[in-house]
């Protein structure tokens, strides 16, 4: 699968707690983020 640079603006507090929480998970913000984009289109683009 081809990769594309995103360039988002979110909230300091939000990115800060994401960012803790990956840390804790091992987890890589790129690919969770990706994750998480892909469960919302299941979810709402029948």
């Amino acid at each position: 699968m081809a990769k594309a640079t995103l360039n988002i603006t979110v909230d300091k507090e939000i990115l800060h707690r994401f960012k803790r929480w990956c840390v804790s998970n091992d987890a890589k913000i790129s690919t969770k983020v990706n994750s998480l984009m892909r469960k919302w289109l299941d979810d709402n683009c029948k």
